[in-house]
């Protein structure tokens, strides 16, 4: 073959040893036309949460482009730890792309878009299904770049006070808001102990930030405002600070252990 890894294709669906699998569809044709592999050659499958497969291709019909694979090991991992939620404030463009595509490789299990007071972005029913069906699109693939063995849940569209009924589920739910003086997210993490059930929730504002309301409102329900320190982040920014801080503080982020 000529890669030097064996890539990993999402199949959703329940994988055992001796199943085949067929593989069509855009996966065939990444495999057939671009990787160029040949019966014999070995598949990662995934199921899109926690169990790989090895698969080896037993046939491929370049007509039809499929690909005939019979799995040959099978195993069960854990998930991504601790497990964070970001609940993202919908930006102007396309930044939630980049937002979703990078937060998808430093280790977030799920996002939440929602619409908070200084939100300036208006998304028709239809819009906002064609945006959903690309926002999937984008974390599946940014998984499969990754190497990430299962794909983060991408949530319907919330409002903010709705999404602060949420915090309940939580063992730390965090805002990170440029007003707060005395509370920073080095001291947050430094005292929260690394638990196999740690659940994290994470608020990032609009690009205007969020008002003094919300963050009262936020406060009341259970999130901890924290500084980011002297530099005021961009929302895209400020998602993958927090996010990456918190998967070295008390994940794998930087190797285990470290």
């Amino acid at each position: 073959m000529g890669v030097n890894f064996t890539p990993r294709f999402f199949i959703f669906k329940e994988l055992d040893i001796n199943d085949t699998v067929i593989i069509s569809g855009d996966e065939a044709h990444h495999i057939i036309k671009v990787l160029r592999y040949k019966p014999g050659d070995l598949l990662k499958l995934s199921d899109g949460k926690n169990t790989e497969a090895t698969a080896v291709i037993e046939e491929i019909d370049t007509k039809d482009i499929q690909i005939k694979t019979k799995i040959i090991e099978k195993n069960i991992k854990e998930n991504i730890k601790p497990v964070i939620t970001l609940f993202q404030s919908l930006p102007k463009g396309d930044k939630l792309d980049f937002i979703l595509q990078k937060n998808t490789e430093i280790g977030v299990s799920k996002f939440v878009p929602i619409i908070t007071e200084r939100t300036v972005v208006e998304l028709s029913q239809e819009k906002l299904s064609n945006r959903m069906q690309r926002w999937k699109k984008i974390v599946q693939e940014a998984s499969k770049q990754c190497m990430r063995m299962d794909i983060p849940q991408i949530a319907e569209v919330k409002g903010f006070d709705e999404s602060l009924k949420d915090i309940k589920d939580y063992n730390l739910a965090i805002i990170p808001w440029e007003q707060e003086k005395s509370c920073f997210l080095k001291n947050i993490l430094n005292g929260v102990q690394r638990q196999d059930a740690l659940k994290i929730a994470v608020f990032i504002g609009p690009e205007g930030g969020f008002t003094g309301g919300e963050i009262e409102k936020a406060k009341s329900s259970g999130a901890v405002p924290v500084s980011l320190g002297s530099r005021i982040l961009r929302t895209e920014t400020a998602s993958i600070a927090v996010c990456a801080a918190i998967m070295y503080e008390l994940g794998e982020l930087g190797g285990r252990n470290a």
